[in-house]
């Protein structure tokens, strides 16, 4: 199953899409991963923030 990662909102996806280079390169592949793999890759890419969450 491939996952898809949605933003909260515009502002929030444009601020993250305005990080410097290396932190923005180091997000999108995590988010690569994360779409893949989906909430099992584990600690410390993908933790529960709360039930259901």
């Amino acid at each position: 199953m491939k996952w898809q990662i949605t933003f909260f909102n515009h502002k929030v996806e444009k601020e993250t899409l305005s990080f410097p280079k290396g932190i923005l390169a180091n997000f999108l592949h995590i988010a690569e991963m994360i779409e893949e793999f989906g909430p099992a890759l584990g600690a410390p890419y993908t933790k529960a923030i709360g039930k259901g969450l």
